[in-house]
């Protein structure tokens, strides 16, 4: 009976050292702590030329831009796609200026870290106690932000419902989708 309680003993204090190691380990640390403390910084400046810079430093502007095209994306020509992603890092800025609030802290620590060897679930709290989840993926450059969740709201996910909307309203044109992105 001694020997199964320290058997159990040993496997719950494994998996806490491992747990914790983990944490620890995470191998997005840093890149998570410098994206976090530039959109801070942006979130202080709130700007919107602030938070472009952080999109476009921490993220993939493309794949996110055409993420958020959903099934308008084959429509789009070559010689609109830099446009378009142009102006969808515009909009990105302005977005968060607006929500810049919900960026605000003076501290970011990681709670969590998850996945596979190329993709990560990043969970960090504000100093002030708001949860941001990153979702990352690894590049030959290193990680990039493949997506953001604040206050509950996934913003690549928010995008594409935004953007596929204003696609649906106008039929497909994208002179109007450019129109509602220049706003």
């Amino acid at each position: 009976m001694r020997a199964r309680w320290i058997a159990v003993l040993l496997i719950s204090l494994s998996i806490f050292v491992c747990t914790s190691t983990a944490l620890n380990a995470c191998e997005a640390t840093t890149f998570i702590t410098n994206a976090g403390n530039a959109m801070m910084g942006a979130a202080r400046n709130g700007s919107p030329k602030a938070f472009s810079g952080v999109a476009s430093r921490y993220t993939d502007l493309n794949d996110i831009a055409m993420f958020a095209l959903g099934p308008n994306k084959a429509a789009l020509s070559k010689a609109q796609k830099a446009e378009y992603v142009a102006l969808t890092r515009g909009f990105i800025g302005r977005f968060m200026a607006r929500h810049a609030s919900r960026f605000s802290g003076s501290g970011l620590k990681i709670t969590g870290c998850s996945g596979t060897k190329n993709t990560l679930i990043v969970n960090t709290q504000l100093s002030g106690g708001k949860k941001i989840i990153f979702k990352l993926y690894k590049t030959k450059r290193g990680y990039l932000v493949r997506d953001v969740n604040v206050s509950s709201v996934w913003l690549a996910q928010q995008l594409r419902s935004t953007f596929v909307g204003v696609m649906r309203r106008n039929h497909g044109d994208f002179a109007a989708l450019f129109k509602y992105l220049r706003t």
